[in-house]
């Protein structure tokens, strides 16, 4: 029996590859939006601190007001910063699925003429065995005629 053989494996590896790189960017936008998230909160902590300290008078209530001034454009900037990562984020998200996809619909193929092919293979095999059957049964009377001619 031959065996099975999928014309298009080489497209399926490479969309296999395709997908794993689209995996790992989307990991690395994730991340990356994960850090900015862990960087905006610890303004906003920072924030919540110089708060505190500016209703102080005297030189700490100052600092903490200038610290607060710049604090808040630090903030500024990483709101910025996490919405264009969450728009990475999204358009990695969307390649992603889309390989996934089409990766998927290849395997899918795959298995499809996998199934076929087995399915033929099976019924060579069955009508070989058949045709053995069948010519097994016709040996067999004229088997016995030839040995009752040696006789």
């Amino acid at each position: 029996m031959r065996r099975f053989r999928f014309r298009l494996a080489p497209v399926l590896r490479l969309r296999a590859q395709l997908e794993r790189v689209a995996r790992r960017d989307l990991a690395a936008a994730l991340s990356s939006l994960a850090t900015l998230d862990q960087q905006f909160e610890a303004a906003t902590q920072g924030l919540r601190d110089c708060a505190e300290q500016a209703v102080q008078a005297g030189p700490v209530g100052a600092l903490s007001k200038a610290f607060e001034d710049g604090l808040r454009r630090h903030q500024w900037r990483l709101q910025e910063r996490r919405q264009q990562a969450q728009q990475a984020a999204d358009a990695a998200r969307a390649q992603f699925v889309q390989r996934a996809a089409d990766r998927k619909a290849l395997a899918r193929l795959r298995e499809q003429q996998h199934t076929a092919w087995r399915a033929e293979a099976q019924r060579a095999e069955q009508a070989d065995a058949d045709e053995i059957a069948v010519m097994a049964r016709g040996a067999g009377p004229q088997a016995g005629r030839a040995q009752g001619a040696l006789q």
